[in-house]
């Protein structure tokens, strides 16, 4: 028989115990205890490139989270003798991530000052950026963002945010203007870390849902082992007061470890089958309940990863060796504002990818031999129909060939869906793009929304027939009979280069009409660096693009950033910028959010959280007093509407004379001494670290020239005098 696929024998059991080997996690290796200490299995070794997210960065031991906090491991907290001379270098780590992740921000003094040059987008507010940092990792990314239906100014925002082991939330009730927090959600009580993909969702009542990951521990034995393995939750906590509190966080469905087919065989070996299980990315719905218009029903899908490993035996030592990893698409409900949940339901079947002999040893039910669904979407209808979208990779491998968006809908609830229907094909893409570090896989997974008359529209990131230079555009799809039948796919983003475009999001505003963002790198001719992109569609996605008649621009998509953001300073080693970025339409407006790592353009590793609505944002305005005055006067200097709580620089003319901080509500005021300069009008203009720019003018009344005369009249004057001394004698 031919080897499709092969994986590393897993060493287990006396191995482990015998040379005291941990699952090589990237961060220093424990010291470890005497007598039946507790084992990592390294049993889910095989998924870890498929799951998303945090999960996937601390699978691999590189969640900067983690690995920048010495003796932290994520099965055994803190073991502070394993740190050794650790303390401020993280080992196996390249030394330029920690040097990055260990660099201040840039201040500029004196004449040199760096900071972005913001370039204002023609149809969208000044972007903010929503996120603070409370630590030396000045990271948050793969934002999620929702508003209140009551009241469309009320926005929350949930990111991964790598200055605390918990997601965090965000609170505005302004439109975006200002925003409050950070807020950490926590992770399940027993847990060890939040795994990331935050999802927002509100209710008909204004109570607001957030969805994770929670990665813990499960341990076990068998026989005189003792194992653990890392498991997961999708963990869900509600805020009932807009964001403000949460209450305890439960899990809506967690992972398992069993042992299965157990026997002693007639040697008195252990055997049978371990399967590691892991669930990963939750997606999360609020819509009415199929009988009851007058209730919400919470819907949370998720994929379920199992790997199941046969215990083996090479002479005395006994191993795992991995015979298949199985993924389904699964999704859980409440009915009671997810303080309970219902059993999980299989939305697709399950496949499986399989390790060893093709077609060998294959659990019954199962089929193919090199598949993964991965990334599902519910959406609900107007009559309480439950609709889910995912990404089936196909019998041809992940990340390569071909892909499906896989779709099914349940009108009972979601207790039985119908068997899956193929709503696109498209060429599948890979893990990375070939121009960028950061792992893009996640843009494959499909975006969807649901208009006023259950209208389902879908988009999704593919490799475009015909242009093998082109690594990503985005496409879209539309089903106008509940998904029986779908449209061919149409590419939204309206450039004619071969340039990336990746992670789409959609959303539809009350009206119905279709509003698309993504991100495009179609401005940077080294093909790195992005911007966010935008378009909209009236008519039910069968035209794109928008005309601002007060400034004549018509357009098929328009840039939305005032600023490129490099992922490659974004992240240690570039390697990550979120798996998705997000929209929410209203109303009244658009709300947009994106990974944005424009603070490292002129410092160290940095990523927030961008924002930009479609109504402007007031500029920043400075306001100095006294306006004149001669040099050396002590002025007071006010600004107002610029980032909040950041650095601000104060220049006059070419020169940085001064700076100071903002606070929550991006204002500041500080008195200094005006330097000395020529008599006239000075240009004074102030700066903060994102860019913002306010200036006036501070007129100089006694300066330089004014100096100078006066001391030519004092030569003048003393020349009349030695002169008329002169006369005298």
């Amino acid at each position: 028989m031919r080897f499709r696929r092969t994986v590393p024998v897993l060493m287990i059991g006396l191995l482990l115990i015998a040379a005291g080997a941990w699952a090589d996690s990237g961060v220093p290796e424990p010291r470890q205890p005497t007598d039946r200490s507790v084992r990592m299995l390294g049993g889910l070794e095989p998924v870890k490139e498929y799951l998303s997210g945090r999960a996937w960065l601390t699978m691999e031991g590189i969640d900067p989270g983690l690995w920048i906090r010495p003796g932290y491991n994520t099965l055994t907290r803190m073991d502070w003798n394993s740190i050794g001379n650790h303390l401020y270098t993280p080992p196996n780590v390249p030394e330029g991530a920690a040097a990055a992740i260990q660099s201040p921000a840039l201040q500029a003094v004196g004449g040199g000052l760096l900071v972005p040059f913001r370039d204002p987008a023609p149809a969208f507010s000044r972007d903010l950026l929503i996120t603070r940092d409370f630590s030396a990792t000045p990271i948050q990314t793969e934002p999620h963002i929702a508003a209140n239906p009551n009241d469309p100014d009320h926005l929350v925002m949930g990111t991964i945010d790598y200055n605390f082991p918990a997601v965090s939330a965000y609170v505005s009730v302004n439109g975006g203007l200002s925003w409050e927090g950070p807020i950490q959600v926590p992770f399940l009580r027993d847990d060890r870390v939040s795994g990331g993909d935050p999802v927002i969702s509100f209710d008909r009542d204004g109570n607001v849902y957030y969805a994770m990951i929670s990665i813990g521990i499960d341990e076990f034995a068998i026989g005189p082992l003792q194992l653990a393995d890392i498991v997961s939750s999708m963990a869900v906590a509600v805020s009932t007061d807009g964001g403000y509190t949460w209450e305890e966080t439960v899990s809506a469905a967690r992972s398992e470890i069993r042992l299965e087919d157990q026997q002693i065989d007639p040697s008195g070996r252990l055997r049978g089958t371990i399967v590691a299980g892991f669930l990963d990315k939750p997606w999360m719905t609020v819509g009415r309940h199929h009988r009851d218009p007058a209730r919400d029903v919470i819907y949370l899908t998720y994929t379920d990863f199992e790997v199941a490993s046969e215990i083996y035996w090479i002479g005395e030592v006994p191993t795992l060796l991995t015979r298949q990893m199985a993924t389904t698409i699964r999704v859980v409900r409440s009915e009671d504002q997810g303080r309970t949940w219902s059993d999980p339901v299989a939305v697709s079947p399950t496949v499986n990818r399989s390790f060893g002999e093709a077609g060998g040893g294959v659990t019954p039910g199962m089929f193919g031999t090199d598949r993964v669904v991965q990334g599902p979407q519910p959406l609900v209808g107007s009559d309480g129909t439950v609709y889910v979208v995912w990404l089936d990779s196909t019998d041809d491998g992940s990340m390569e060939g071909l892909g499906e968006i896989q779709f099914a809908r349940s009108t009972d609830g979601g207790r039985t869906f119908s068997a899956p229907v193929i709503a696109s094909v498209f060429n599948e893409i890979g893990f990375r793009p070939r121009n960028a570090f950061f792992r893009y896989w996640g843009a494959s997974f499909p975006q969807a929304a649901i208009g006023p008359n259950d209208e389902l529209y879908v988009v999704y990131t593919a490799r475009p027939s015909g242009r093998p230079q082109d690594d990503g555009d985005i496409y879209f799809i539309r089903s106008f009979d509940r998904g029986s039948t779908w449209s061919r796919p149409e590419r939204v983003n309206g450039d004619e280069t071969d340039r990336l475009q990746f992670f789409p999001a959609i959303s539809v505003a009350p009206d119905g009409s279709i509003h698309v963002m993504w991100g495009d790198m179609r401005d940077d001719p080294v093909h790195i660096r992005y911007h966010i992109y935008y378009t909209t569609s009236d008519d039910r996605g069968t035209t794109w693009g928008f005309e601002l008649p007060d400034l004549g621009h018509t357009v098929r998509d328009t840039r939305v950033t005032d600023f490129p953001s490099n992922p490659n300073r974004g992240f240690p080693q570039g390697l990550f910028i979120g798996d998705y970025f997000a929209i929410e339409a209203t109303e009244t407006d658009v709300y947009m959010v994106w990974a944005d790592t424009r603070l490292a353009e002129f410092g160290g590793v940095n990523q927030k959280i961008g924002f930009a609505r479609r109504r402007p944002i007031r500029s920043p305005d400075i306001f100095v007093s006294p306006p004149a005055g001669p040099g050396g006067q002590n002025v007071t200097i006010q600004g107002f509407n610029f980032q909040p709580d950041m650095t601000v620089f104060i220049t006059l003319e070419d020169a940085t004379i001064a700076s100071a901080r903002t606070n929550l509500e991006g204002r500041f005021t500080t008195s200094l001494y005006m330097p000395i300069t020529g008599e006239g009008p000075q240009r004074l203009a102030v700066y903060d670290q994102s860019g913002n720019m306010a200036s006036t003018s501070y007129y100089t009344e006694f300066g330089f020239g004014d100096i100078e005369t006066m001391y030519r009249d004092l030569q003048e004057q003393l020349r009349e005098l030695m002169d008329e001394l002169r006369r005298r004698n």
